[in-house]
């Protein structure tokens, strides 16, 4: 994830912050790129931050089979082929994700924030 991304997801993640774990706030970017059917890729692989190494997948397996299924639906069947790409789509959603959130909801009163902009008419694609 970018480096500005990572930082606000850490700074609301652990014991008694809004996410539990860093994957639970990506994964909220994610959904929420996907609702607002929008991306946002990297400028460059030096704006990258390493902030998991793929364990996550074993224990949540039903997050590869998510991720796949978004993959095959914007991209077409080729796309399952080649796993750095199914993770690299999901990356520009979450990354669009994750900047409407920090932008958005995490400036004042992150909780009840995050609760009230999350409803449906909010998040409303286009």
């Amino acid at each position: 994830m970018p480096e500005d991304t990572h930082r606000i997801i850490r700074d609301y993640t652990g014991q008694g912050k809004i996410f539990s774990r860093q994957i639970d706030g990506w994964w909220l970017g994610l959904c929420i790129g996907v609702r607002k059917n929008e991306r946002l890729p990297f400028l460059s692989d030096a704006q990258r931050v390493k902030f998991m190494d793929g364990s996550i997948f074993n224990s949540d397996p039903w997050r590869v089979t998510h991720l796949e299924l978004l993959a095959l639906s914007k991209e077409g069947d080729d796309v399952l082929a080649e796993p750095r790409r199914v993770v690299g789509l999901a990356m520009e959603y979450a990354n669009f994700g994750l900047e409407w959130l920090g932008e958005s909801l995490f400036k004042t009163e992150p909780t009840l924030s995050v609760l009230n902009r999350l409803d449906v008419g909010t998040l409303a694609a286009g």
